[in-house]
């Protein structure tokens, strides 16, 4: 029996990485498909710069690409596994979970940000975003609400979930490594590796997607607020706002977390060994395929 629940284990560990190059795959045909047929419409338009359409088409077929990258692989694997409910992540937190691990997970993407930016890594991206009407909120669902469901429902919900519930904090690893390796800047890898582990323990935590997808989208609003005030709004408001949310944000999470561990809101123990994720064949050839992707997309060949 031990060695059948090895076995499972093994195999649900190698479905995480090929999930994750799954992904990369159909988010490259996505995009590959995209350019080609606004290449047809106008010559030299691209996914980033579609000549010959307005500001709000052009942003609704990023945010189409952004979209299908994350629900189709999604689709395809819930199809394969058929998991239920509760290995998705698709309910209720546990009581009290929610007002515990929401801001742990949005503190520490918060401090995550300022270790990147204090290591020189430049984690931040300047949004270009549209002043208002429907682009604006284009630019929203594509910046802040498609990542914060989709990402969190794939690499929280299907990807850890294979490992779930005997996974802790083995499972949140498992599936924060490609998702910080399918970022195309270092910076951007550190802060989603540490991100998407504390989004992920606060998942094994409560049971829930709730928490995760609540701190990821906070973490996006933070970020979309303050580039749409450094374009169009009063000066120095943007720097104020990220000045307060850097230094309450990290305090608010560091409160909770003292919370959670006097209240034994805490992650189960893992009842998958660690080193049985890092010696696993398929996971490791998937991180070292993601990883030669992340280096040539830092290099600029990508």
């Amino acid at each position: 029996m031990e060695t059948s629940g090895r076995a499972r284990t093994a195999r649900r560990a190698g479905l995480i990485g090929l999930g994750a190059v799954g992904y990369l795959a159909v988010s490259l045909v996505l995009q590959l498909f995209a350019a080609l047929a606004l290449r047809a419409a106008v010559p030299g338009a691209t996914l980033h710069n579609p000549a010959g359409m307005t500001q709000t088409a052009g942003l609704a077929v990023q945010l189409a690409v952004s979209a299908g990258s994350l629900a189709i692989p999604a689709a395809l694997l819930i199809g394969l596994l058929r998991p239920g409910r509760a290995r998705l992540g698709l309910v209720r937190p546990a009581p009290g979970g929610l007002a515990l691990w929401t801001p742990i997970a949005l503190g520490a993407a918060m401090l995550a940000n300022l270790l990147a930016n204090g290591l020189g890594l430049g984690a931040g991206v300047m949004l270009e975003l549209p002043r208002g009407g429907p682009a604006l909120l284009l630019a929203f669902l594509q910046i802040c609400l498609v990542p914060a469901v989709g990402e969190e429902l794939f690499f929280r919900g299907v990807l850890q979930g294979m490992l779930r519930p005997r996974g802790g904090l083995t499972a949140a690893l498992a599936a924060a490594v490609p998702f910080a390796l399918l970022h195309s800047r270092p910076g951007q890898a550190l802060v989603a590796l540490l991100t998407g582990l504390a989004m992920g323990l606060a998942v094994e935590a409560t049971g829930s997607l709730a928490p995760a997808i609540l701190a990821h989208l906070g973490n996006n609003l933070l970020a979309f607020a303050a580039a749409w005030l450094l374009q169009y709004g009063p000066s120095g408001l943007a720097g104020t706002i990220q000045l307060a949310a850097a230094a309450a944000l990290p305090v608010w999470g560091l409160l909770a977390l003292c919370a959670a561990f006097r209240r034994r809101r805490l992650p189960p123990k893992s009842g998958v060994k660690l080193r049985s994720l890092l010696a696993n064949p398929a996971w490791l050839a998937a991180m070292l395929a993601l990883g030669a992707v992340f280096s040539a997309r830092c290099a600029g060949i990508l």
